[in-house]
């Protein structure tokens, strides 16, 4: 699958855009109906805590922004969790929506929990999984 290549390229990708000063995380999201198949099974994200900048990729992310991560845009990041939010122009049902994510990493547990909420209409699909720090 096309998805499955691009994503073993992402992780080294991401490594290379930020500099050591960063948190690195790879999160793996176990499929489910909840996700409705808008949440991908792997996310790699970094953070450069000094400036705050943050970038992430999964498989959806490379194959509609030309196999590049995205720039996250409003990072929280406090001591107890880091929230990252983006949105992603794709296709859905024939039609191109723009799909607003939303992530939110657990630092106490490593947990991870992604929501991603299709512009124009009223559902909504949801991930949990766990990372560990690149």
């Amino acid at each position: 699958m096309f998805r499955s290549r691009l994503l073993l390229a992402f992780p080294a990708l991401l490594l290379s855009v930020l500099p050591a000063s960063s948190l690195t995380l790879e999160c793996k999201i176990p499929p489910s109906s909840a996700g409705g198949g808008w949440i991908t099974e792997l996310y790699v994200l970094q953070l450069d805590e000094s400036s705050g900048q943050a970038i992430i990729s999964d498989g959806w992310i490379m194959e509609y922004n030309d196999e590049q991560p995205m720039v996250a845009r409003d990072a929280e990041n406090t001591a107890k969790k880091l929230v990252l939010r983006w949105d992603l122009k794709m296709a859905l049902q024939g039609k191109t929506t723009t799909m607003q994510y939303r992530a939110s990493y657990f630092k106490a547990d490593g947990t991870m929990t992604i929501r991603a909420v299709p512009g124009g209409y009223s559902n909504d699909f949801e991930g949990r999984g766990r990372c560990k720090e690149l």
